[in-house]
């Protein structure tokens, strides 16, 4: 018996690239069943790139556990198994540019006609009205609109995430919000739209950024990998590379001087006096810390800061992520093939989990929903 949360719930999905299908993945891991509708062509993640063994790794980490099925919703045989589908659906995804799924007769108002239960969730760049609500709106587009990429990367140098951070918050914001929604119907007995958009997902992320502006008219830049309100908190040299520390309040700060430091004298330095200073005085900070970090190895640091209750760790790259102690793994296959990729902590499903080939389940489906 499947005990996973959303065991017989049904979720249809009409979506490409990142946002939507991290979303329904979500669902799918916790125990939904997930119906992917694909254009003709295919969403157009599949042909990112071939790195997997001839698949593509986007496409095949955003999409294990889900039935693929082509539709063309131009096509009036196709307009009528949406329907179907939606008759019996508890979740209504799409990522669609907005005002695409009203033109093809699926609004909110539409869809509530065929089920007044569904929950419909619409996922756009910029929201459903307003001057940019037709603007393309990819990651790295999201990204520099909102000013992340202002306060990303070295001082005077914006640069982006290295990973599809606004789609990500995107989904899970989403998810989030489609359980709400789910909770609510199961109170009040009806359905509901849920509507977000990547840029007031990362905009709200950037809060403190903007309210340093707006109160301290202070304009926050890329500090690379240190903080910009929190000192220290970087990666300082030891004899042999890097050790990354972060020290979040006085009692920290003086436990790191005395016991680890072994320099009282810098704990009511008045450049260092509090946290404030401290990020006023960083560069300075930097060599005072260093000037010991330096005569001793990484392992003799880091054993000394975590005997002193003090946060640190390695700078690692994607090398030592693959065999990090901590990282948890799944197995699921596509196109044959059995690909690790990481397990996410919620992730209910303990059976290996395949990736749909292109209207794979089609056939099924539409005998399914007729």
């Amino acid at each position: 018996m499947n005990n996973a949360a959303l065991d017989g719930f049904l979720i249809v999905s009409l979506e490409q690239a990142v946002a939507a299908p991290y979303c329904s993945r979500l669902l799918a891991e916790a125990g939904a069943r997930v119906l992917k509708l694909e254009r003709p062509e295919g969403d157009f993640a599949r042909a990112y790139d071939t790195i997997i063994q001839g698949d593509s790794a986007y496409f095949v980490w955003l999409n294990s556990g889900k039935e693929s099925v082509v539709v063309d919703l131009k096509a009036d045989t196709d307009q009528q198994l949406l329907r179907n589908l939606l008759g019996r659906a508890d979740v209504f995804l799409q990522n669609l540019r907005p005002g695409a799924v009203d033109r093809l007769g699926f609004s909110y108002e539409a869809v509530r006609q065929i089920n007044p239960n569904v929950v419909m969730c619409s996922i756009s760049g910029y929201g459903s009205d307003g001057e940019h609500a037709q603007m393309k709106a990819y990651d790295t587009l999201i990204q520099a609109e909102t000013g992340l990429c202002s306060v990303t990367g070295p001082p005077d140098q914006p640069s982006k995430v290295g990973m599809s951070i606004c789609d990500i918050s995107t989904g899970l914001a989403a998810y989030a919000e489609i359980l709400k929604a789910l909770l609510r119907r199961s109170k009040e007995g009806r359905g509901s739209h849920v509507q977000l958009s990547l840029f007031e997902v990362v905009s709200e992320w950037m809060a403190v950024a903007l309210t340093y502006y707006e109160y301290g008219d202070k304009l926050l830049s890329g500090t690379g990998l240190d903080h910009a309100q929190i000192a220290p908190c970087s990666a300082f040299s030891a004899a042999d590379g890097p050790v990354v520390i972060i020290v979040q309040n006085e009692r920290e700060w003086r436990q790191l001087c005395t016991g680890v430091l072994d320099q009282e004298s810098l704990v009511d330095d008045p450049r260092y006096k509090d946290n404030v200073r401290r990020v006023e005085n960083r560069d300075a900070l930097r060599i005072d810390i260093e000037a010991y970090f330096q005569k001793f190895p990484r392992t003799d640091i880091i054993e000394k800061l975590q005997k002193n209750g003090i946060a640190c760790g390695g700078l690692n790259d994607v090398t030592d992520l693959a065999r990090h102690p901590a990282l948890q793994r799944k197995t699921v296959k596509s196109s044959g093939n059995e690909i690790s990729l990481v397990r996410r902590i919620g992730d209910e499903i303990s059976a290996t989990a395949h990736v749909p080939s292109l209207d794979e389940h089609g056939a099924i489906v539409r005998a399914e929903f007729q």
